[in-house]
């Protein structure tokens, strides 16, 4: 374990500063899946200067009027007909250190009341209990149910070493098997553009990590490319020139070569259509490209994200990579040979 680093994790997050006592919860919404994050304490990988690249915020916890006037308040705020609710706060909603059993509670009921068939829970895979799991399945067991953990590397040196996040992978397999047995689903977030590592090794990393996730009955993967943020220690690395952001085009190369029988069980989330706000002009550093492929990638991630079938997206990234206008990709492909 690098203690140092940890260290030095803490040390830069001591200065991101609370979100105010006004502000219950942020949403974000997209392609018909509407996300309501609510505040919280924070993470508590990220209180013990774990995860080296994570920012979700830091406040104070919600009593359960307060969570029932948020979510009310946040219903509001969605303009499409929402297909998927996802519920998360600035760690795990099922950390009771974050949202009370109260609260849970509360949240539950409000979201029984409506008419939104698919429910996402974000959390962290130790907060995964029976306990929890009957919980929801009494109050929710009309709707689809899945919960959103993050595993980022199905490398557990790499995590631990890499991304300071200590994950047990067979702990993390009897959750999904528990998951599954409630005849409820599984989500993987797994990162893209591990720091310490190469962009081949980026690339095999997120590949082999997805594979591991197929064979462990994952039902959806989501694709993260890592966005470097403020008050984390990966913005220090970042600004010491230790670190740099990925290319758009290592991504679209990690699509490239997922086996097409699987591309119908992947998602794209932060690849630069959102970020978070922040108090004092700092923002979040996206993945890079030039200004003759942006339009193009953004336009990509857009129609992959629209089309849920594996054949038609192997087409579009197929077309992406051979009708590219630039020289990005070529110069990726010179750096991982």
């Amino acid at each position: 374990m690098r203690n140092d680093l940890i260290l030095k994790n803490k040390a830069m997050r001591k200065n991101r500063p609370k979100v105010a006592a006004n502000v219950l919860y942020s949403t974000f919404e997209t392609n018909g899946t509407f996300q309501i994050c609510f505040k919280s304490k924070g993470c508590q990988n990220y209180l013990n200067g774990h995860c080296i690249m994570c920012d979700y915020g830091i406040g104070d916890n919600l009593s359960a009027e307060e969570l029932e006037k948020a979510f009310d308040m946040a219903m509001l705020e969605s303009k499409e007909k929402i297909r998927t609710l996802l519920l998360n706060s600035y760690g795990s909603i099922l950390d009771e250190k974050e949202i009370s059993k109260e609260c849970l509670y509360a949240l539950l009921k409000k979201i029984k009341e409506t008419k939104i068939n698919n429910i996402i829970f974000e959390t962290f895979y130790t907060t995964i209990t029976k306990e929890k799991l009957e919980l929801i399945k009494n109050e929710l067991g009309s709707k689809n149910i899945f919960f959103e953990l993050g595993l980022e590397t199905a490398n557990e040196n790499v995590r631990a070493n890499n991304l300071l996040k200590f994950i047990n992978n067979d702990v993390f397999i009897e959750k999904i098997e528990l998951i599954h047995s409630y005849n409820m689903q599984v989500i993987t977030n797994i990162v893209v553009g591990i720091p310490y590592l190469t962009a081949k090794e980026q690339i095999e990393d997120a590949l082999n990590s997805i594979l591991w996730c197929i064979k462990n009955k994952v039902d959806e993967i989501d694709l993260f490319p890592i966005n470097v943020k403020p008050y984390t220690l990966l913005y220090t690395l970042y600004n010491e020139k230790e670190y740099d952001v990925i290319s758009h085009w290592l991504l679209i190369e990690v699509l490239h070569r997922i086996p097409v029988q699987y591309l119908d069980k992947i998602y794209l989330a932060w690849y630069g259509n959102r970020e978070l706000p922040y108090h004092d002009g700092e923002h979040s550093i996206f993945p890079k490209s030039c200004s003759n492929c942006h339009e193009d990638l953004m336009n990509f991630y857009t129609e992959f994200l629209t089309n849920n079938s594996s054949t038609p997206r192997k087409k579009l990234i197929d077309e992406l990579i051979e009708k590219r206008k630039c020289d990005c990709y070529d110069t990726l492909l010179k750096e991982i040979i």
